[in-house]
């Protein structure tokens, strides 16, 4: 460990924070670093750079590769996507599959002894599964972190190579679970979503984070719109990726039936497609003749995503499952109350908040909920209100990276135990 101290932080300039804890040296481990890969890579993005702010060395540790396509990444990306002094390590990909690389098999042999703890991000990949397994080997600190890939909804639902993964998955990541120092959660449900699994390694619960600098300040209400041609019109936003478990296939049959109640509704998707599932969707809008009223936008960069939260009056989500809900956040941080189903794994927070409504998988509950809203400009407001104020106390990152440092020395400390014992 670093000695603790004053500490200039990256990306702070002229700023020095002082520490009341031990530095750590800490090892992040992940397939890729592609933005198409999800959440894992999202989550990074942004805690790493707090992490250093907060006086941790920070490596990460990945692949060359895009995703889907399996493309080269741009070498000006990997080594612009972190501030310094982040070290990324980007592997070369032999079986892209699997994400194997023996060359980064080789420098997880050697340099995990150099880390005080080692944080892995998913599952069913080479890069998660050695670096867990040479963890387990080395006696060295480590965390793996599902990122919503145990539970039963997608555990159920996987279909392709599905005899092949489960071997995988018996053969290699289970021991590699019930072996980890420690899981990370992010919200109660989603511990509770793998007790079919009847893991035995210990666990803890630490919410992702919000870039509250991104929110402090929200845009003027309207540019997007204006942009949109949609000046004065109840607007309801659904915004993430397409893909079957966000639960598209609910929301538009049930902004069919929100239609008949608010006629001059209208519906925003916005999102990357990274399969023919988009396709579905434009098939159920073409089929309700919705097509003047639901307009898919693509994916949106920037202050542009912020835009479109605080231009929306509804944010919509029934997903089927949801390991945390990172847009149901930011929509709470712009102050835009929210419809999500109770399988989005912050349900509990966001009634407990007041900052929307929850309801089940249910094409008339999430009608029901979207009409409530949009007819309840009052409400809006409070809600809105309700969760801007609580995203702000509870999912910063600072009070993120504080809670999960915290679990990280628990982890050393637990393992440097074990370690006299034997």
């Amino acid at each position: 460990m670093i000695d603790a101290g004053y500490i200039t932080a990256s990306g702070v300039a002229g700023q020095r924070i002082c520490f009341n804890m031990m530095a750590l040296r800490i090892l992040h481990v992940l397939p890729t670093l592609a933005p198409s890969y999800g959440g894992p890579t999202r989550v990074l993005s942004e805690l790493v750079p707090v992490q250093v702010e907060s006086g941790h060395q920070v490596t990460v540790c990945t692949t060359d590769r895009d995703y889907p396509a399996h493309k080269h990444l741009p070498e000006s990306f990997l080594k612009h996507t972190f501030p310094k002094p982040v070290q990324v390590r980007a592997f070369g990909v032999e079986f892209t599959p699997l994400m194997i690389s023996l060359k980064m098999g080789n420098w997880l042999r050697h340099h995990l002894i150099h880390f005080d703890v080692v944080h892995i991000h998913g599952l069913y990949r080479f890069p998660c599964t050695y670096a867990a397994f040479q963890s387990r080997w080395q006696g060295i600190p480590h965390v793996i972190q599902p990122h919503g890939s145990l539970d039963p909804f997608l555990y159920e639902r996987s279909t392709q190579h599905v005899w092949l993964k489960r071997v995988y998955e018996r053969w290699f990541d289970l021991p590699n679970l019930n072996g980890a120092d420690a899981l990370h959660f992010t919200a109660v449900e989603e511990r509770e979503r793998t007790a079919f699994l009847k893991l035995r390694a210990p666990s803890f619960i630490v919410p992702n984070g919000i870039e509250w600098s991104l929110y402090n300040e929200l845009p003027v209400r309207g540019a997007l719109r204006s942009r949109w041609n949609l000046d004065d019109v109840p607007l309801v936003l659904f915004l993430g990726r397409l893909h079957l478990k966000k639960g598209l296939d609910l929301l538009i049959p049930a902004f069919d039936a929100l239609r008949r109640r608010v006629p001059d509704a209208q519906l925003v998707i916005i999102g990357p497609e990274n399969d023919d599932y988009g396709q579905k969707v434009r098939g159920w809008v073409k089929e309700r003749d919705l097509e003047a009223c639901v307009h898919f936008l693509g994916t949106l960069e920037g202050r542009d995503v912020v835009q479109a939260y605080v231009d929306a009056d509804v944010f919509v989500l029934p997903s089927y499952t949801e390991n945390f809900g990172m847009t149901v956040a930011e929509a709470m941080a712009c102050g835009l109350p929210v419809v999500i189903s109770d399988q989005v794994n912050i349900h509990a927070d966001v009634t407990h908040s007041g900052a929307g409504l929850v309801t089940r998988c249910n094409v008339d509950e999430v009608t029901e909920a979207m009409d409530v809203l949009l007819k309840d400009p009052a409400l809006r407001v409070n809600m809105g209100e309700a969760g801007r104020s609580f995203v702000q106390a509870t999912y910063t990152w600072p009070r993120v990276v504080e809670a999960l440092t915290r679990e990280y020395e628990q982890v050393i400390a637990r393992k440097q135990s074990q370690n006299l014992v034997k």
